[in-house]
């Protein structure tokens, strides 16, 4: 097959990272952090993040607050996550040792192939993660952007939960592309924006927030459960002290989680990404320190699979039902400064699920970039064969490519693999939506 010379294993590897980049719709949408060290098979990486505090702030008339009682808590919460996952890709050595020249690594269809393939990967990873993480999901689950209002109804949420107007993306798929496009074609004019979008398509801004298309936004399938009437609340009084549910406690997004105890008919299962409500649980604004206005029920997540046994079954849930001058202590502050809804919900209150039983739900997704991390860590340089790194420029994303041959076999081959894991760190950061 010929020599592969240093230079050329340079310009592969420059131009499957520069294709693996460009093709990433993810890149701007979240937080990519690249930590110090190699990973190997056998080393990962834990990361403990921290989550900032908020306070209950009163007001005084006619002098300041007495604090001989003492000063308020302090609950910093955190989320702990790892770096244990690589995507590969690879190819044959004939596909690579005809790659000798800039010109030729630009045409190559398998280093095309190779490098797209890899970045839509990454992308449906990384958008499962980031999309079905959300507590907040406007619309009905099913039906096609093709208003404005069906995109501003989940900028109006992100503003209800306290979301600043900084570094927000809507990401939707090529039929909301094509039925937005339609409706801007069809406004009265014709003007200038409905013959541009005639000929280049919808692209741009949409309610001023950058709009990006994709095919790689996950697809949900709802579990057994019946929408209605069928789980119960067990017990009242399942509310928790921020406190106790501000530390992650276990790996990858459960800060601000909690376990909700059910009655449930015959055996059903509980997917996670689920999304519901509870009668009188309503939302609350912990910054104004009042009901969510309008008034609108809180809906919370399923953050882990279930399934029901003998008419029983405990779901994880976010966010935690955390109800203003509950708790006992400094808790009282703490957990009105932290409050998510404005009551618990009653002994046999019944959940009301999005979605029909065993449904495919397909959201859209509204994301501010700090919502979620991808944590990168280049892969160990082998010992034997020939390889080499290199970071992408755009995001910390080390790509390792590794040459090999096999004496006995006398097979060839080149892989390109990356270490990364996304996690979910601030879920209230994120909403799905939906046409209606």
């Amino acid at each position: 097959m010929g020599a592969v010379t240093a230079e050329q294993q340079k310009l592969v590897l420059n131009s499957f990272a520069m294709v693996l980049q460009n093709n990433l719709v993810s890149a701007e949408a979240v937080t990519w952090n690249e930590y110090d060290g190699e990973m190997d098979d056998r080393n990962g990486l834990q990361v403990l993040e921290q989550i900032t505090p908020r306070y209950n702030i009163t007001r005084t008339e006619n002098g300041v607050k007495d604090l001989s009682a003492g000063t308020d808590g302090t609950v910093f919460g955190s989320e702990l996550f790892e770096v244990t996952g690589t995507f590969n890709a690879n190819m044959g050595w004939g596909d690579f040792v005809k790659i000798k020249t800039i010109g030729q690594a630009r045409e190559s269809k398998a280093l095309l192939g190779a490098a797209t393939s890899l970045a839509e990967k990454i992308d449906a990873y990384i958008m499962q993660i980031a999309t079905l993480g959300s507590a907040d999901w406007l619309g009905d689950g099913i039906t096609s952007v093709d208003e404005w209002v069906d995109a501003a109804a989940a900028y109006t949420r992100l503003k209800e939960n306290g979301v600043d107007d900084s570094e927000l993306s809507y990401i939707m798929n090529y039929t909301d592309k094509m039925k937005l496009g339609d409706q801007v074609v069809k406004l009265p004019g014709p003007d200038a924006m409905s013959t541009s979008t005639f000929r280049k398509g919808f692209t741009g801004e949409l309610d001023g927030i950058k709009t990006m298309f994709t095919n790689q936004l996950p697809v949900m399938t709802t579990g057994t459960r019946l929408a209605t009437a069928e789980a119960l609340i067990n017990g009242a009084n399942q509310f928790v002290n921020y406190a106790d549910v501000a530390k992650a406690g276990t790996v990858n997004g459960r800060h601000m989680t909690q376990n909700l105890v059910l009655d449930t008919a015959g055996t059903k299962t509980y997917k996670a990404g689920e999304v519901f409500t509870l009668p009188g649980v309503f939302a609350y604004d912990n910054r104004k320190q009042a009901p969510v206005t309008p008034a609108r029920l809180q809906q919370f997540t399923v953050i882990a699979d279930a399934t029901a046994v003998a008419g029983a079954v405990t779901l994880v849930i976010f966010p935690a039902i955390i109800v203003p001058g509950s708790g006992a202590g400094d808790n009282i502050n703490i957990n009105t400064a932290h409050a998510t809804v404005t009551a618990a919900p009653a002994d046999n209150a019944v959940l009301t699920f999005l979605g029909a039983p065993s449904t495919a739900l397909s959201p859209r997704l509204l994301i501010q970039k700090p919502a979620v991390v991808v944590n990168t860590v280049p892969l160990i340089l082998p010992a034997s064969d020939t390889s080499m790194r290199r970071r992408l420029t755009k995001i910390p994303l080390t790509v390792r490519m590794w040459q090999h041959s096999d004496f006995y076999t006398g097979a060839h081959g080149v892989r390109f693999d990356v270490a990364l894991n996304a996690n979910i760190r601030e879920r209230l950061r994120t909403a799905r939506f939906n046409g209606s």
